[in-house]
């Protein structure tokens, strides 16, 4: 059974995405679907087999995107310490989590309307952006800088978890509208906070 090329994959993953910014999941139709991407419907259908199923590999697209965006974990340019690769890092996903601003909120708003959603957004999106940023800190760890003690799967969960929190209650739910808050002082005094905890003394 012949599968998507990689061409109407895009088109579908596209049309899905820009269908899901502007609609209710539940309106999302194969037909709609495949009007806005100009895949046929039952080739969708044979492909993904399931309206969960695009909208994981949607999610799962969209993390792919972001890890993109960061320099690989071994890398390390001259004259940078971890505190800047971190630094770094953090402004990269704040950036790219504006950039699916619209996604983004109507993603958190069907995550509280149905579970589903919300159990498939955890399994993809946090689940495996962790993953990535727990491989970051491995790299450290692995060359001496972080505490041996540290567990970093859990502090990656929680820097994240600090960061995301804060884009969403000043992006999603209003601050901005309601303070003025500075990128470079947010990411500063956050990765401070984090460094604080994980790196030797």
């Amino acid at each position: 059974m012949k599968s998507l090329d990689a061409d109407q994959l895009r088109q579908v993953l596209d049309a899905a995405e820009q269908l899901f910014a502007k609609e209710d999941l539940k309106d999302i139709t194969l037909p709609k679907l495949a009007k806005a991407s100009g895949v046929a419907a039952f080739d969708i259908l044979r492909h993904f087999q399931s309206s969960d199923n695009i909208l994981k590999a949607v999610l799962e697209r969209e993390l792919e995107m972001m890890a993109a965006a960061a320099q690989a974990p071994e890398l390390r340019m001259p004259g940078e310490t971890f505190a800047d690769e971190l630094h770094v890092m953090a402004g990269v996903i704040l950036d790219q989590y504006r950039r699916r601003l619209a996604f983004m909120t109507k993603l958190l708003q069907e995550t509280m309307n149905d579970p589903k959603v919300g159990a498939l957004f955890y399994s993809t999106f946090i689940v495996q952006g962790r993953m990535l940023f727990t491989e970051f800190l491995q790299v450290r760890k692995d060359v001496g800088e972080l505490r041996d003690d540290i567990d970093i799967e859990v502090a990656a969960a929680i820097f994240l978890a600090a960061l995301t929190g804060t884009f969403v209650t000043y992006e999603i739910y209003g601050g901005r509208h309601v303070e003025v808050m500075d990128d470079e002082r947010l990411l500063k005094h956050m990765c401070d906070t984090f460094l604080h905890g994980v790196v030797k003394r």
